[in-house]
């Protein structure tokens, strides 16, 4: 199962990133397209607001495990919250199509 946490500013509640953990197990290896989707939605999301941004952000990601971690350090900027909020959409639909497979939540931070 993969479970996806929004993280979100405690006194804002702004999201300023996500937390991925584990593989969806939809498939066999190369076949996962449930795993696939949530890899390529964080990760585009991340390549995008290095590239558009002006966000400091830290990120981590390990493909053994199927971690990653993702969190703009600041406030984030407009284009920064809209991508991460298209994101949360992505995702949101990815979890409700596939609750089997994918867990989503809120946290703080």
């Amino acid at each position: 199962m993969t479970a996806i946490k929004m993280l979100c500013d405690k006194a804002s509640k702004v999201i300023k990133g996500f937390e991925i953990n584990g593989h969806a197990g939809s498939a066999g290896y190369g076949k996962d397209i449930v795993c696939a989707s949530v890899s390529v939605l964080a990760i585009n999301t991340q390549n995008a607001i290095e590239q558009f941004c002006e966000d400091e952000f830290e990120q981590s990601c390990n493909e053994k495990d199927g971690s990653m971690r993702f969190l703009i350090k600041k406030q984030p900027g407009h284009d920064a919250s809209l991508l991460l909020a298209a994101a949360y959409l992505g995702f949101e639909e990815i979890a409700k199509e596939y609750d089997d497979f994918v867990s989503m939540e809120i946290k703080e931070v």
